[in-house]
């Protein structure tokens, strides 16, 4: 099983943070890389809504649903469809993302349904690294 130690990395927030770049291709095809926070607290994959016409994704391929973040209530707009992605280092796993956009949100955010159906990740804070290990 491979894995993938990732130092922390400060992506202009000002502190070093357990942030993944990913490979992401959308339903339309379209391709790019999001650098996104790893969060064990994410149920899903949240990334901002401006993320998702960049992506290729129409208003009748996103579902509006009530979710909850630290602020309170907030509606998430959850795509029915999925999109791919990888780990420019461990380019041989491939694997979908069922994202939700949010209005607001500010961060891409890689939770336990996606990124970590398919790696365990291990967060060192002490260190400031953390790994993905292939399951």
């Amino acid at each position: 099983m491979p894995t993938l130690t990732v130092a922390y990395r400060d992506l202009g927030l000002g502190e070093l943070r357990p942030f993944l770049v990913l490979t992401v291709t959308g339903p339309s095809g379209a391709k790019g890389s999001i650098p996104g926070l790893i969060d064990s607290g994410a149920d899903g994959t949240v990334l901002p809504a401006g993320y998702a016409s960049l992506m290729g994704y129409a208003g009748g391929d996103l579902v509006a649903e009530q979710g909850t973040q630290v602020g309170g209530s907030v509606t998430m707009w959850q795509a029915t469809k999925p999109a791919s992605a990888v780990v420019p280092e461990l380019a041989e796993i491939v694997f979908d993302l069922h994202p939700c956009f949010v209005h607001g949100c500010q961060t891409a955010l890689w939770g336990r349904k996606d990124l970590m159906h398919h790696f365990d990740v291990a967060i060192m804070e002490r260190r400031k690294q953390f790994s993905l290990t292939t399951v």
